[in-house]
């Protein structure tokens, strides 16, 4: 199984049943949680959590709150983002706060928010839970 961009990239799949596309011109709100990878070309508002990848092709559009392993932003996102990895690609454009390991943002990709390092929230929430 495998998940392919625009550009032709590939995001290999070894240990997921599939993927979950959200096609262009779909309309989708509410509450999605799911453990294969899942494409989103259309509207999306609402929460993900997913323990996959999560991509916002080029047509997407979300509004909302991402719990993933991996996000990747072609389109437009809107919210918070919480995951290890975020890619905002060629005209992507995220806006609101992330929190994450690693963060790209490819040349003409746009981030608008604020930014923290996931593993800095989580030492300052140890920490604060030594103190009491």
């Amino acid at each position: 199984m495998a998940i392919f961009t625009n550009d032709n990239k590939q995001f290999d799949a070894p240990n997921s049943n599939g993927a979950t596309i959200i096609a262009a011109k779909t309309k989708f709100k509410g509450e999605l949680t799911i453990e294969c990878h899942i494409h989103i070309d259309g509207e999306f508002e609402g929460n993900i959590n997913s323990t996959n990848t999560v991509l916002v092709g080029k047509s997407g559009v979300v509004n909302g709150d991402i719990i993933a392993q991996r996000v990747i932003v072609s389109g437009n996102f809107s919210g918070s983002i919480d995951s290890e990895c975020i890619e905002i690609m060629p005209n992507g454009r995220v806006e609101g706060i992330i929190v994450c390991n690693e963060l790209y943002i490819e040349r003409k990709g746009v981030f608008i928010g604020e930014s923290k390092i996931k593993s800095k929230i989580q030492d300052v929430k140890t920490n604060d839970k030594n103190k009491d």
